[in-house]
């Protein structure tokens, strides 16, 4: 912890978790379509490295939030929960206006009243990770009774149960029901029978955040193997799956062991690195404003393919980068000038 008391790795982290997320809707749409190409290569390349990006926001939360030198109180998350809503209801009107309204106008189309109720119920596609947020919030209370210190085989217990029935079993299953119907007697008695729903969900991320934060991992060497060994998978097994049922099927779920495999190796990378280190200008402030980048920069993305598809350039090595750049200095400027508006200061 620095002199400001700042946690320099926890930005770091965050800036990096940022970054990924804006490179993973940069590269998306070459990742679903002509599998095997050089523009699915490149996609799949530069959008498998970035799947951190949710875990490690989750992660970083966890680390904060479930910290004992974390000034809990039952106002505190009550202020967080609202700041979320207000967040979340400003950005999905604003993007429900832009996509939906004005995109019905330009297009000529009756304006679906029950579909704009909808859109602004569920948000813009990128605004789910709100919904997930104030979860893991309101649960933090309960969360701060068990996970501590004196508790750390619990922890640990946790963790190797959530490991085994929300990441390895389901991914199996979920991979092999592309090929067999026998993995969907398995999910029925996963999911339906044994219901180890407790030990499901983000919950396991925020929890290693906690651990990560706290604790020196032993057999560095492994996790960072494990990582390399889980990026391998990300990209050769969407190439793998994708080819082998025609269908473009991805290696990137959240909630994948191979994801969690490159979340937690970059986490105790990061931390190692970056602990003893002053804190930057720069880092500080894109980590202060990553929230309202990641609200906007879907919005610049939108715009620089409408743009790229007018002049007709399907390059994924040249359009990706372009695009990540754009989105990433445009978002942040955007943020930076709405921080300084009173009104509008609250919504990134």
């Amino acid at each position: 912890m620095t002199k400001s008391n700042r946690i320099v790795y926890i930005d770091v982290l965050r800036v990096i978790a940022c970054f990924s997320v804006i490179m993973i809707h940069s590269s998306a749409q070459y990742v679903v379509k002509d599998i095997g190409s050089f523009n699915f290569w490149v996609s799949n390349i530069f959008n498998g490295l970035a799947r951190i990006g949710v875990p490690l926001f989750i992660m970083i939360s966890g680390a904060l939030m479930l910290d004992k030198n974390y000034q809990f109180s039952t106002q505190k998350i009550i202020n967080h929960i609202i700041r979320m809503i207000v967040f979340f209801v400003f950005w999905s009107v604003l993007y429900c206006f832009i996509f939906n309204i004005v995109g019905s106008i330009i297009k000529h189309e009756s304006i679906d009243i029950i579909k704009i109720i909808g859109s602004l119920i569920k948000g813009y596609y990128h605004l789910w990770f709100v919904y997930l947020i104030i979860g893991l919030y309101l649960i933090v209370p309960l969360l701060r009774l068990w996970v501590n210190d004196a508790n750390k085989k619990y922890v640990e217990y946790f963790i190797i149960l959530s490991i085994i029935f929300t990441y390895i079993i389901p991914q199996i299953i979920s991979i092999g029901s592309n090929y067999s119907n026998l993995f969907e007697h398995i999910n029925d008695i996963i999911e339906n029978n044994l219901s180890l729903k407790y030990v499901g969900g983000f919950t396991t991320y925020f929890i290693l955040g906690w651990y990560i934060n706290n604790y020196e991992l032993k057999n560095k060497r492994i996790i960072y193997i494990l990582g390399l060994f889980g990026v391998l998978i990300t990209i050769m097994g969407t190439y793998i799956l994708s080819n082998t049922t025609g269908k473009a099927l991805q290696m990137h779920g959240n909630l994948y062991i191979n994801v969690l495999f490159q979340a937690v190796a970059v986490f105790v990378i990061i931390k190692d690195k970056f602990k003893n280190m002053h804190t930057n200008n720069l880092i500080n402030s894109i980590s202060k404003y990553s929230l309202g980048i990641y609200a906007i920069h879907v919005l610049i993305e939108t715009i620089m393919y409408r743009i790229i598809k007018i002049v007709n350039i399907d390059f994924a090595l040249i359009n990706i980068p372009v695009v990540f750049i754009v989105s990433v200095v445009l978002s942040y400027l955007i943020s930076f000038i709405l921080s300084k508006i009173p009104v509008l200061k609250k919504v990134v």
